[in-house]
């Protein structure tokens, strides 16, 4: 649908901001397997989805607000 690409966009976005290398990974994974996952749906169930979406999207925004407020050292994988 027409909401799905933007919230995908954003949900990939916000993860992208998160500080702790493996908490940033595990975030975009998994935005982009739930986004496979729920490719086929249609009517009422794609509605649902979309508005866990939404659900996600603002915990994943919270997350990033957390992480920038206790901030951790960089990961080995970093640098």
């Amino acid at each position: 649908t027409t909401t799905a690409l933007p919230l995908y966009r954003s949900l990939l976005r916000e993860a992208r901001r998160v500080s702790d290398y493996n908490f940033r990974n595990y975030a975009m994974r998994r935005v982009k397997v739930g986004f496979v996952a729920n490719r086929d749906l249609q009517g009422e169930e794609a509605s649902t989805a979309l508005s866990d979406g939404m659900e996600q999207l603002e915990m994943l925004r919270r997350q990033v607000v957390l992480g920038q407020l206790y901030p951790s050292g960089r990961s080995v994988m970093e640098t």
